[in-house]
């Protein structure tokens, strides 16, 4: 099991990175916020879970421990796989999440990434005991929801539009990390706040 890499940001996609370290590349599949942080030919340490599957090893990675410790939760249970627990990690901060779970708030989980009712009512089962010290909260406690990755409309349509105008993969996940992004955001919303902040940095 490999459980972190630490080396040089060599690309920076949409859904991946890649690492390279001593001559190797490593692939790591990760979340919209943690995608956000990384800045190309930077050195970085990101803990990794390795997928093991019949038909591909896939390498999922985290820039913090409480993030990756609850990706492992997530994926105990039924009917969560590691691309499923990544779109949570996506769209929710850990602190917000784990809440939702304390105060069995089901209208919180149903409004993340590829989650219906059955689906929440089952993790609020078998995860009813997520309140353990290797799993804690992170961040500010402000905007609960972030950018989810390329399965919302809005957010795709937002960052396509952004590169149109020239702004690089990084610059768009950077500021697209930095915004209140909800359920009801549009992609007019997205791309004017997205074109106030990068003004402000110019």
């Amino acid at each position: 099991m490999i459980g972190f890499i630490k080396g040089r940001v060599d690309y920076i996609g949409s859904a991946f990175c890649l690492v390279e370290t001593q001559g190797v590349g490593y692939r790591i599949f990760m979340n919209t916020s943690d995608l956000g942080r990384l800045v190309l030919d930077e050195k970085v340490k990101i803990y990794t879970y390795l997928s093991v599957r019949d038909d591909a090893l896939q390498l999922f990675g985290f820039r913090s421990y409480e993030s990756y410790s609850l990706f492992t939760k997530l994926i105990t249970v039924s009917g969560i796989g590691p691309k499923s627990a990544l779109g949570i990690l996506s769209a929710a901060k850990v602190d917000a999440f784990l809440m939702a779970i304390r105060n069995r708030d089901v209208k919180f989980l149903t409004k993340l990434p590829g989650i219906g009712k059955k689906t929440a009512e089952r993790m609020l089962l078998e995860l009813k005991d997520l309140t353990g010290p290797d799993v804690v909260g992170e961040g500010d406690g402000n905007d609960t929801f972030l950018p989810v990755d390329g399965q919302s409309a809005p957010i795709t349509e937002a960052m396509e539009a952004l590169a149109s105008l020239g702004y690089t993969q990084n610059e768009i996940s950077s500021v697209m990390n930095r915004m209140k992004i909800t359920p009801d955001s549009t992609a007019e919303d997205l791309i004017k706040k997205a074109l106030q902040l990068m003004a402000r940095r110019n």
